[in-house]
């Protein structure tokens, strides 16, 4: 059964001509840990400023300044550095991230990860090799909400110090 030839010309894997290749129904799969509906700042990208947005965001490149996602989560890439306060739904840290971090769900923190900075957030995950410098305040989901900055964004020169 299992040895049995196939007649000529009737294609397949024992013999006779291979049969042509049909188009795929199924989306082709991608070996990047990149969720296919985000936005991607590839590496070569440096972005200084204020991001936001409302769609997942995967960083590759480098980000300067503060990312606003509250909805949606972030994923700092491997080669991604990120030097921004961040508020998002999920933050997850692979590459580097020095700021604060303000996630409404998780924050984790991938073995290869670095965050320098404070973490707000109900739930945290830093796995085993992990770099991670800072405080951490875990509050219930409900009451959630963005680390205040210990410099406001006031003109130059007149600078209010909060209260962390």
């Amino acid at each position: 059964m299992w040895n049995r030839k196939a007649p000529p010309g009737a294609g397949g894997v024992t013999g006779g001509t291979p049969a042509p290749a049909r188009p795929s129904q199924e989306p082709i799969q991608s070996n990047r840990s990149v969720p296919m509906n985000a936005a991607v700042i590839g590496k070569s990208i440096v972005i200084k400023g204020e991001l936001s947005g409302d769609e997942d965001l995967t960083v590759e490149g480098t980000v300067e300044g503060r990312i606003t996602l509250t909805k949606n989560n972030l994923l700092v890439g491997a080669d991604g550095r990120v030097l921004a306060n961040v508020h998002a739904q999920v933050v997850t840290v692979t590459g580097r991230l020095e700021g604060d971090i303000t996630a409404n769900d998780r924050v984790e923190i991938t073995e290869k990860g670095s965050v320098t900075g404070n973490i707000r957030t109900p739930r945290l995950v830093i796995a085993d090799g992990a770099f991670f410098q800072g405080s951490v305040e875990m509050q219930k989901v409900a009451e959630v909400r963005p680390i205040a900055s210990k410099v406001s964004e006031q003109p130059l020169g007149k600078a209010i110090v909060g209260v962390v």
